[in-house]
C-alpha cells in the first residue's frame, strides 16, 4: 500500500512540476521497486519516455540512460519485444560512453536473459559480456541478476549441475546483501531444479519460502509467479487438480495486471493439466489463450525489428572501434603493403607450382584412361570373339545333331508305315518341337553374332515370326504396325532378345489359349516412352481370379532385367493386352 501511495504522488509531482524541479523525481522513479515497475507498467511507459527526451535536452547522460533501461523493462513485460530490445541497447550506447561499468554490466545480463528465448546464441553472448564486465570490475550488484539468468539459461540446455551452481552462487550474493525482492527469484529457480530431481519435499519448502517473501512485499508479479511455480510442482507430482487451482491462481493476478510471460505460461501449463484429466474442451480452450498471448509477442516483424535494431547497434560499435584504430593503420599501412607483396609472390609462384602439377597430374590421368579404354576395347573384342565360336558351335554342332533327329524321325515315319497312328503322331511332335528349337537356336545365335543391332533389325526378326504363327493359324487375322522414328533405336544384344522372346511369348500364348479372330503389335513413342503393344480379341480372363503361370512371371522378368515394366491388362470376353514400356533415353 506504501508503494501504492508513492507512485501516486510521483505521478502528481511528473504532472505538475517544471523540469528544473523534477530531476530528484525522475531519480525517484528510477527507485520504484521492481514490483511496482512492473504493475504500474502502462502508466510509467509515458513519463519515462519524456523524462528521456528531457534528459537527452539538457545532456543528462546517466539518468537518460536510466530512464531507457527502465522503458527497456516496462516494454518487456507489457509484451513489446522490439521496443524492449531497442531502449535496452540505446541505455548500454549510454552507458559506455559514460563507462559507467556497473550499470553496463548489469544492462548487457538483463538484455542477455531477454533475449535467451528467441536468440539463445546472442543472449549468451550478452549475459557472458555482463559477467565478464561485473567481474573485472569488482560489481557485487549485477552479478546478483547475471548468475540468476545465467542459470536459468543453463537448465534450458539441460546442464542442471551448473545451473544449481549459479542458482546457488546468486542466492549466496543476494543473503549476503540481504535483497529481500531477489531473494524469492532464486528460491523458485533452485526449487525449479529439485522438480527436474524429482525432490518435491525440498522444491515444496524453497517456493513456500518464496511465496511467503512476496506476500510480505505485496509484490504482485513475484504472488503470480510463485503461484505457476507451485502449480509446476503439482503438475510433476501428477496432482492435477491442485496444480489447476495454482495456475488459475497465477493467470488471474497476470490478466488483472499485463504479466503477458506469466500468462502465456499459466494458460499452457492450464492446457495441459485439463489434457490430462480428459477435458479435451478446456484443453483446448487454455491453449487457444496461450497461442493469442504468444502470437502478440513472437512473430515475423517483432524477429526483422529486434535483428534490425541489432545490426544498427553493432554497426555504431564497429563505427567506434575503427575510429580508435585508424591512426594504428595508416602508421602500419607501409608494411603491409610489403607485406602483402611477399605474400603476393609466394602465392603467385605457388599458382605456377600447384598448375604445373596440375598439368602433370592431367596427363597422368589421361594416359591412365586412354590404358584403361584399350584394355577395355581388347577385353570387349575377346568377349565378341568367344561370343562368334560359340555361336559357332551352336550352329554348326548342335545345329546339325537336331536336324539328324529330324531326319532320322523322317525316316521312321516312312521306312515303318505300318506303326500305329498314335506313335506316328508322337514322331510328329517330335519332329515339330525339333524343328522350332531350330529356329530358337537361330534367333539365339543371331543375337549373339551382333554387339548391338536397331528396331530394323528385330521388325524383321518378328515379321518372321508371325508369317510363321500365320501358317499355322490361318484363321487368325495378324497386324503388325511400327512407328517411324522407333527405327533409330539401338539394343544390345540383351536388350534385343529379352524383347523379342517376350513378344513371341505373348502371340504364342494369344494363338493357343486366346481363341481369338485377331492378334495386333503396335511399336510407338509417347512422353519419352517406348511402348508394344500386344493385343488380342479373344476371350480374355479376369486378373483377380487367375493365378499366372511360369510363362507371365518369365515375361514380367525379362522385361524387368533390362530396365523396363510389363503391364497385362485383360477381362472377360474383352480380350487381353500385354503392354511393354521402356525408357526411350536408354535407347536413343
Amino acid at each position: 500500500m506504501k508503494n501504492k501511495w508513492l507512485f501516486i504522488l510521483l505521478f502528481v509531482l511528473w504532472k505538475n512540476n517544471t523540469f528544473s524541479q523534477s530531476v530528484a523525481f525522475i531519480d525517484s522513479i528510477y527507485k520504484l521497486p521492481f514490483a511496482t515497475k512492473q504493475k504500474e507498467k502502462n502508466t510509467l511507459i509515458p513519463i519515462l519516455l519524456q523524462n528521456a527526451k528531457k534528459c537527452k535536452e539538457k545532456n543528462l547522460n546517466l539518468r537518460e540512460a536510466l530512464c531507457y533501461s527502465d522503458l527497456s523493462w516496462c516494454y518487456y513485460f507489457n509484451g513489446n519485444f522490439d521496443e524492449n530490445i531497442k531502449y535496452s541497447l540505446q541505455a548500454i550506447k549510454l552507458f559506455e560512453k559514460l563507462k559507467h561499468t556497473e550499470f553496463l554490466a548489469r544492462e548487457y545480463g538483463e538484455l542477455g536473459f531477454r533475449m535467451s528465448k528467441r536468440h539463445p546464441v546472442k543472449g549468451l553472448y550478452y549475459m557472458q559480456k555482463g559477467m565478464k564486465i561485473s567481474k573485472s570490475n569488482h560489481h557485487i550488484q549485477p552479478l546478483l541478476s547475471i548468475y540468476n539468468n545465467y542459470g536459468t539459461l543453463k537448465k534450458n540446455e539441460k546442464q542442471i549441475d551448473s545451473a544449481l551452481l549459479y542458482f546457488k552462487k546468486c542466492l549466496q550474493l543476494k543473503q549476503q546483501i540481504k535483497d529481500k525482492a531477489g531473494i524469492p527469484y532464486s528460491l523458485n529457480n533452485i526449487a525449479e531444479i529439485k522438480i527436474e530431481q524429482r525432490k518435491f519435499k525440498e522444491a515444496k519448502e524453497l517456493i513456500h519460502q518464496a511465496f511467503k517473501l512476496r506476500l510480505e512485499l505485496n509484490d504482485y508479479y513475484g504472488i503470480s509467479d510463485s503461484y505457476a511455480y507451485f502449480g509446476d510442482l503439482y503438475l510433476a507430482e501428477g496432482k492435477y487438480e491442485l496444480a489447476i487451482k495454482n495456475f488459475k491462481s497465477s493467470v488471474a493476478i497476470a490478466d488483472k495486471y499485463g504479466f503477458n510471460n506469466l500468462q502465456r505460461h499459466g494458460y499452457l501449463m492450464l492446457s495441459q493439466c485439463f489434457e490430462k484429466l480428459n477435458n479435451s474442451t478446456e484443453a483446448f480452450l487454455n491453449y487457444k489463450k496461450h497461442i493469442q498471448f504468444k502470437d502478440s509477442i513472437l512473430n515475423k516483424e517483432s524477429n526483422d525489428k529486434i535483428a534490425e535494431l541489432e545490426v544498427k547497434f553493432e554497426t555504431k560499435e564497429k563505427e567506434k572501434l575503427l575510429l580508435e584504430k585508424e591512426i594504428e593503420v595508416q602508421d602500419s599501412r607501409m608494411k603491409l603493403i610489403v607485406s602483402f607483396s611477399l605474400i603476393g609472390l609466394v602465392l603467385l609462384l605457388a599458382f605456377f607450382i600447384y598448375r604445373q602439377q596440375k598439368l602433370k597430374l592431367k596427363q597422368q590421368q589421361q594416359e591412365f584412361e586412354l590404358k584403361n579404354a584399350i584394355a577395355e576395347i581388347e577385353t570387349q573384342n575377346k568377349l565378341h570373339e568367344q561370343r562368334l565360336a560359340i555361336s559357332r558351335d551352336l550352329h554348326d554342332n548342335i545345329g546339325a545333331q537336331l536336324t539328324f533327329i529330324i531326319s532320322s524321325v523322317d525316316n521312321l515315319k516312312f521306312g515303318f508305315p505300318s506303326i500305329e497312328q498314335k506313335v506316328q503322331n508322337r514322331l510328329l511332335a517330335i519332329s515339330d518341337f525339333t524343328k522350332m528349337t531350330i529356329v530358337e537356336l537361330r534367333d539365339t545365335v543371331w543375337a549373339m553374332n551382333a554387339n548391338e543391332f536397331s528396331f530394323e533389325d528385330l521388325r524383321g526378326r518378328i515379321y518372321n515370326f508371325i508369317d510363321k504363327a500365320k501358317s499355322t493359324k490361318e484363321e487368325i487375322q495378324f497386324k503388325f504396325s511400327m512407328e517411324e522414328s522407333t527405327k533409330q533405336f539401338k539394343f544390345s544384344s540383351l536388350v534385343g532378345i529379352n524383347i523379342y522372346r517376350t513378344i513371341q511369348e505373348a502371340i504364342n500364348n494369344a494363338v493357343k489359349y486366346a481363341h481369338c479372330s485377331e492378334i495386333s503389335v503396335d511399336v510407338k513413342t509417347t512422353e519419352s516412352k517406348l511402348k508394344i503393344q500386344i493385343k488380342d480379341n479373344g476371350i480374355g480372363f479376369n486378373l483377380d481370379e487367375i493365378e499366372l503361370g511360369n510363362g507371365l512371371h518369365n515375361m514380367k522378368k525379362r522385361i524387368e532385367d533390362i530396365g523396363g515394366a510389363l503391364q497385362i491388362n485383360s477381362a472377360e470376353n474383352r480380350g487381353t493386352e500385354i503392354l511393354i514400356i521402356l525408357k526411350i533415353e536408354d535407347y536413343d
